[in-house]
C-alpha cells in the first residue's frame, strides 16, 4: 500500500485517490468534488473529496464538510499555487477541521509553506523519497507572520 506524510509521520495511505470519475467509489475513496456534487445522491458515502486547481472553494459553500475525513487539493503543476489559497480558505472561511491533503505535483521544499496554510497530509508523486521529504516537514521553529496554526504575528505573541 502506498505511503504518505500525515501530521509529521510517514504512514500507510488508507484512502484511494480516484482521479477518473468513472471509477467506482467506496467508503475509502477520495473523489473529484465536481463529480461528488453532481452525483452525491447516488454515489454513496466516501472518505472525502478533492478539488482541482480551477474548482475554487466556492463550490463547497452549501456543503457540510464535516462529513468528509479528508479534502484533497490537487496541484496539477509545480508552478500552480492556487492550492495554497484553497487550503487556507477551507481552514479559515469554512472552518474545516479534518485532514487537508496535498495531492500531485508539489515538491518537498514546499512542505513548510503548505503546513502554514493548513495542509496536514501530503501524498507525493511516487518518485519522491518520503524520508528525505520528512526532513523538510518543519523547516523553521518559528515564523514572523501569522498563519493558520498561529494567526498572530510574532510581535503580538510576546
Amino acid at each position: 500500500m502506498p505511503k504518505l506524510i500525515n501530521n509529521g509521520a510517514i504512514v500507510e495511505n488508507t484512502f484511494q485517490w480516484l482521479q477518473d470519475a468513472e471509477q467506482t467509489a467506496d467508503a475509502n475513496s477520495i473523489v473529484p468534488a465536481q463529480h461528488w456534487l453532481a452525483n452525491q445522491d447516488t454515489i454513496g458515502p466516501v472518505a472525502g473529496i478533492w478539488l482541482e486547481a480551477g474548482d475554487g472553494t466556492e463550490i463547497l459553500a452549501d456543503t457540510d464538510l464535516s462529513q468528509f475525513s479528508v479534502i484533497g487539493i490537487n496541484f496539477p503543476a509545480f508552478m500552480d499555487g492556487r492550492g495554497f489559497s484553497y487550503a487556507r480558505l477551507l481552514r479559515e472561511r469554512f472552518n474545516y477541521e479534518g485532514e487537508v491533503r496535498a495531492l500531485g505535483n508539489f515538491i518537498p521544499d514546499q512542505l513548510g509553506y503548505l503546513l502554514r496554510v493548513g495542509f496536514s497530509s501530503f501524498q507525493f508523486n511516487e518518485d519522491v523519497n518520503l524520508e528525505k521529504a520528512l526532513e523538510l516537514h518543519k523547516p523553521f521553529s518559528i515564523a514572523y507572520q501569522g498563519d493558520v496554526a498561529e494567526p498572530k504575528p510574532i510581535f503580538l505573541r510576546r
